[in-house]
């Protein structure tokens, strides 16, 4: 807007002075646009930074701008959408935005660029694709063994609020410690399918691991299982989880067997598994039936110390205690409904 505006002003300044024979003889400049910010947001063939574990930082380079970026190597979460990674300070006109993601080893391992214009500020969401030229996936999907009882852990998205829940599934390729993808649990549950990431062709071992975000331990995982990739040609496998949780439901009696909660005192009960956090129950009603736990760990059968204490209000030392010094919990076994399922503890 500086040069239209000091022309227009030099002409008026020229007609008020009497100079007719200064004449306006071409268009002025056309306007080229605004300077601005360009925004950046990426994703990995569709998938967030979360779910795309592999990918440690982001390389971002402008080649066509011949002011250098720097930094230029950012975390792989500073562009992870909603959020934006913010470039400043670009004059308007078109610019070519590469950008690549590395490892923890800095080996390039997606790859990604678009075109954008400044005029003003820019946003735009980059989707990188993996290396490699003749990769191609595989398609996953996968069920559970058959378990005994009904109250188990459910297969759920992230976004569940179900404490029990299984919300995620972590892929491994060939022994990899590190996941080459997580995914919503029940993303690939049944007749749903989830993609991997490319593979080179050839005979790969993929593993899956199904857990709760932010739960330490795993509740299910597959055996190894090789599938053998042909470059531009998606393969499919169905892959079976073993459980790694058991579960039982647990009731408890007061003495001479009374349930009246207001003869007892008792406002909140609390029911514990050798102390392992998360997997206590907490602020039952002195009247409930039944707590039934989904996922205690169980890789094979083991035993845990259970107790219950009833409280009065508010909380402080317990009314009424009471423990059983082992609960044998089994791999894929759980709370059925029934007594045989059912661990009752007797309060003193």
């Amino acid at each position: 807007m500086r040069l239209p505006r000091l022309a227009l002003f030099l002409l008026a300044a020229a007609l008020a002075g009497g100079a007719s024979a200064c004449v306006w003889t071409s268009a002025p400049p056309p306007f080229y646009g605004y300077p601005g910010n360009i925004f950046l947001s990426w994703t990995f063939s569709g998938a967030s930074c979360a779910q795309t574990p592999a990918v440690a930082t982001v390389t971002v380079t402008i080649p066509n701008d011949p002011v250098p970026i720097v930094p230029n190597v950012f975390p792989c979460s500073a562009g992870n959408p909603p959020s934006s990674l913010g470039i400043y300070n670009f004059n308007p006109g078109s610019y070519t935005v590469n950008l690549s993601a590395q490892d923890v080893n800095g080996q390039v391992i997606y790859t990604g660029t678009t075109t954008v214009v400044v005029n003003g500020d820019v946003y735009a969401t980059i989707d990188l694709a993996p290396v490699g030229g003749g990769n191609t996936v595989a398609y996953l999907s996968w069920g559970f063994d058959a378990a005994v009882g009904t109250y188990l852990p459910p297969c759920t998205a992230l976004a569940s609020t179900d404490p029990d829940r299984m919300d995620s599934v972590a892929l491994y390729v060939d022994g990899a410690t590190t996941a080459a993808q997580i995914y919503d649990c029940s993303a690939g549950a049944g007749s749903a399918q989830v993609s991997t990431p490319d593979l080179t062709p050839g005979t790969h071992t993929v593993q899956l691991v199904a857990y709760q975000d932010g739960v330490p331990d795993a509740f299910a995982q597959t055996d190894p299982v090789q599938v053998t990739v042909v470059a531009n040609n998606p393969t499919s496998q169905t892959l079976s989880f073993h459980w790694m949780v058991g579960g039982v439901g647990v009731a408890w009696r007061y003495p001479g067997g009374a349930m009246n909660c207001t003869t007892n005192g008792v406002a909140s009960v609390t029911v514990s598994f050798g102390g392992r956090g998360g997997y206590d129950s907490a602020g039952n009603t002195c009247a409930t039936a039944v707590v039934p736990f989904k996922r205690l760990p169980a890789t094979a059968a083991v035993t845990y110390p259970l107790s219950v204490a009833a409280y009065g209000s508010p909380p402080a030392m317990p009314i009424y205690s009471g423990s059983v010094p082992a609960v044998t919990i089994r791999p894929g076994y759980f709370y059925d409904g029934t007594t045989a399922t059912l661990v009752t503890v007797p309060l003193n």
